[in-house]
């Protein structure tokens, strides 16, 4: 229900919401929107590269960051895609989001963020969350993931699809080490229903990718439950080293 009420509104006020918004940039909020050229070329590196593994921004001619060069990233997705880099003014529109309960702000990136994922990702048969457990569900009110999947799904009309649940209402990720966070999310993720995704292709959505350990647990429950393949896509991921200068 709460999802509902929520696709809802966000589809209702879609529009509106973005006509209001369509002359001002969604981070800094000086210049011509939805993303201004300067905020496109801080946080966003259209011409960088993404890490296959993990989606970090990289140099444009490497195809892994030197974290997944030496293990320490996903190894279950067949590729995985981050937008832009998690810091600044990006960094605060996603924790906006997330944390002061303002999901309808993704309106204002709808139009940039369907076409960067037209431009790069396969196609596939449909769109899928990183679920959240029914517990921090319900004091949040909604789970960001699903929130960016259904915007995907309304712009690129892609099934959004059902089917892997979280069982296990894992310690927050955020001051956990890459080793420590796998442990955490061992068994937190199942499906009950394997008929449900035999044989599909997926993007699996969530907010920030860190380590990866959240999308490879998924990945690894939905492989292991007749998934074909999975593609992982988020918002923000980090930046390999020299990458980015030092100005945040």
């Amino acid at each position: 229900m709460v999802m509902a009420a929520l696709r809802f509104h966000l589809k209702e006020g879609l529009h509106s919401f973005w006509l209001e918004k369509e002359l001002l940039c969604a981070l800094c909020g000086k210049k011509t929107g939805p993303i201004c050229l300067n905020c496109e070329e801080k946080y966003f590196f259209p011409e960088a590269g993404r890490c296959f593994s993990c989606g970090k921004i990289t140099f444009p001619e490497a195809k892994y960051c030197s974290d997944c060069l030496a293990n320490k990233g996903p190894q279950s997705l067949a590729r995985v895609w981050a937008w832009g880099y998690y810091s600044g003014a990006w960094k605060e529109f996603i924790r906006d989001i997330k944390f002061k309960s303002r999901p309808r702000r993704l309106a204002e990136i709808r139009q940039p963020l369907s076409n960067w994922v037209l431009r790069h990702l396969p196609v596939v048969d449909g769109i899928m969350a990183v679920p959240m457990h029914s517990d921090r569900l319900a004091e949040r009110g909604f789970n960001q993931a699903e929130v960016i999947a259904s915007l995907l799904h309304w712009e690129l009309g892609l099934p959004l699809l059902q089917g892997l649940e979280r069982q296990a209402a894992t310690r927050p990720q955020v001051e956990l080490s890459r080793r420590d966070r796998l442990l955490n999310l061992k068994g937190a993720f199942i499906v009950p229903d394997i008929r449900r995704l035999t044989g599909l292709s997926v993007w699996l959505v969530d907010d920030v990718i860190t380590t990866g350990a959240t999308l490879e647990a998924c990945a690894q429950v939905l492989l292991e439950n007749g998934v074909s393949k999975v593609f992982g896509l988020s918002l923000a991921a980090g930046a390999e080293k020299g990458l980015v200068p030092s100005r945040e």
